[in-house]
């Protein structure tokens, strides 16, 4: 479904800005967690719905898959309060807005965003630029694959103007923190904050319909304690430094920008002198519930869904560098965010429904005693919300990706966030409907499977946590049957032959053009000497140049900052013709060719997984 605006180029009068009110103000944050938590919050908000509690909400804060998905929500809602009166809404309009979610988000996750990023030669040529990379293609991915189907703005992107709610038969511009916008409104208008995290000041940043920037200090004490920088929030309209707006899709992806997957989302020429980057807001708040504590929107009530996951114990960890790195990270997380919710609940005790995908987990006590038994602190809630401990264990490992993800791993997502939430939602009582609805949900076929732990669904979901070579993964555990393996085997066969086309060019080239057998290479030990030998003088001249350029520049910058980036340039020119030769193949020539056998793998073993394997 679409919904048409406004010419941009008509005048709009500008927005007043939030006025403060006693009020009830419930909010819902969703959590950071790839595509995996996008369908967990799915089945949430189908909870929700149901219970009547959706038009109830004022605030929405949501963290990288939740934006993702959060987004896409917004804009049906959009289209709701749009054409409907207030009067005329009733609570199966958003059972029925909720159903669209489930049915066309699912569609948009089997393009396999995240390989998509690799599969425009085009783009992937525009990415050697500085002022492109796979944040923003991914961001137009988001906009093309999930919120343009909802949405028509012509023939221009998506701006965060456009998911301004402008509600059937109000004249005046609507504002929801107005006095004369949400309290007068049976089903209110809420306000989406899409949160990442400003890699200059370390300060959570958030995007809503009206204005950008970091979150103010909630009290005089976080004040006085952080002495960095803050970037103060602007509307769009206030910009003059560039074009004043910002797109929807570059918020998205700025919010899910993962550290080390995806490179930060630059904003340019909008503070002087400072070029802002935005990360993944996990980074700083996986929950989202900073911003909902934001002295502007008074949030009272709290729904926080977080599919977050939990990092699981291990017997002997590893102590390589990267592993310890990685695992410190984690513990950190781990801590923020037992501190934030456990801050939340503290304060506000019976006015937050919280819920988790280790709920219902068990765990165990180790004794130091030699010959002691184990005991394990069995948590039996899992049997309030009928999903078993196996499957529960399972779900909570899903990979937290932005591939494609299979109707099993999705559906039983959305069911267990669903069947979860329903204990916990039921304590805000003010917001639940007297009269409970049942949608026609599509994940409810996988109920009964969850409960009794079912052994077909089970293996499918314990293969969820690999990234890489799902198919194959599939055959080698015998979830594919003889039928479908050799459908894999027959579908493989065009990837199989461009890849083998590709190398065996690649090799031809190095033959031919560097006198270099890269066979013998491997298969000849003389051979592999005598290449190894002829390589080392033109490394050892490079580490030459390399650290002379870099104690050239920083002493440059010591005597007159900013003269080192001079040294730097001069480095560049330095290396010569061998450089660029081989920045060219690497960063255009090979990213270009390899599109090949990517775009088949797209419509060829990807769908095929999908569509067949993955059901």
């Amino acid at each position: 479904m679409l919904v048409d605006l406004p010419d941009p180029q008509q005048q709009v009068t500008p927005l007043p800005s939030p006025l403060s009110y006693t009020r009830n103000n419930h909010s819902s944050a969703l959590s950071g967690g790839g595509f995996r938590a996008s369908f967990y919050h799915i089945g949430v908000l189908a909870r929700m719905a149901e219970l009547g509690m959706l038009k109830h909400v004022e605030s929405i804060s949501t963290v990288s898959g939740g934006s993702i998905v959060g987004a896409a929500y917004y804009l049906l809602l959009k289209i709701l309060l749009e054409s409907k009166d207030d009067c005329d809404i009733t609570d199966s309009d958003y059972v029925e807005l909720v159903q669209k979610l489930e049915e066309h988000f699912l569609n948009a996750v089997q393009k396999n965003l995240r390989l998509r990023t690799f599969a425009n030669p085009f783009k992937n040529m525009r990415m050697a630029l500085p002022n492109y990379s796979r944040s923003g293609s991914i961001g137009e991915l988001y906009e093309r694959y999930i919120y343009r189907p909802l949405i028509n703005v012509g023939d221009r992107p998506i701006r965060m103007s456009d998911l301004l709610i402008q509600p059937q038969g109000v004249e005046q511009p609507f504002h929801p923190c107005a006095v004369s916008g949400n309290p007068g409104r049976k089903h209110k208008v809420p306000i989406l904050m899409i949160n990442a995290v400003s890699l200059n000041s370390a300060h959570s940043w958030y995007f809503t319909a009206m204005s950008m920037g970091e979150v103010p200090p909630r009290n005089p004490i976080f004040r006085n304690i952080d002495k960095r920088d803050r970037y103060r929030r602007m509307r769009y309209e206030e910009i003059t430094s560039r074009e004043p707006y910002f797109l929807l899709g570059n918020a998205v992806a700025a919010s899910a920008a993962v550290p080390g997957i995806f490179p930060p989302m630059a904003i340019s020429n909008l503070y002087k002198d400072r070029r802002v980057q935005l990360i993944d807001g996990g980074a700083y708040d996986n929950q989202g519930i900073a911003s909902l504590l934001d002295p502007d929107y008074m949030c009272t009530d709290f729904v926080v869904s977080d599919a977050s996951g939990q990092v699981a114990a291990t017997n002997n960890p590893r102590t390589d560098l990267l592993s310890v790195l990685a695992s410190s990270s984690s513990i950190l997380m781990r801590r923020v965010r037992e501190e934030v919710v456990n801050n939340l609940i503290q304060i506000q005790d019976k006015h937050v429904a919280y819920f988790h995908l280790t709920h219902g987990l068990s765990a165990s006590k180790i004794s130091w005693l030699p010959g002691e038994k184990i005991e394990i602190e069995i948590d039996s809630s899992s049997s309030q919300f009928e999903v078993s401990e196996e499957a529960q264990y399972a779900l909570s490992r899903i990979r937290t990706d932005l591939d494609s993800f299979t109707e099993v791993e999705a559906d039983c997502l959305q069911a267990d966030g669903y069947q979860m939430s329903q204990s916990a939602l039921l304590k805000l009582k003010p917001y639940v409907s007297s009269s409970h609805l049942h949608g026609n949900w599509r994940f409810s076929q996988y109920q009964p499977g969850l409960k009794a732990g079912d052994s077909r669904i089970l293996k499918r979901l314990e293969q969820g946590h690999h990234k890489f070579f799902k198919p194959i993964i599939y055959v080698l555990q015998g979830i594919a049957g003889t039928k479908q393996s050799l459908g894999l085997l027959m579908v493989s066969v065009p990837v199989i032959l461009s890849l083998a086309i590709i190398f065996f060019l690649i090799y031809f080239c190095i033959e031919w053009g560097f006198g270099v057998s890269t066979w013998k290479i491997v298969s000849d030990q003389e051979s592999f000497q005598k290449f190894a030998l002829d390589l080392v003088p033109r490394i050892y001249w490079f580490l030459v140049i390399f650290t002379l350029s870099f104690v050239l520049s920083k002493m440059a910058d010591a005597l007159f900052k900013g003269s080192g980036k001079w040294v730097n340039r001069l480095y560049t020119v330095s290396k010569g013709p061998m450089w660029l030769i081989t920045n060219a193949i690497t960063r255009l020539i090979l990213p270009v060719i390899f599109t090949i056998p990517i775009n088949i793998y797209l419509y060829t073993i990807d769908r095929y997984f999908i569509k067949v394997m993955g059901k």
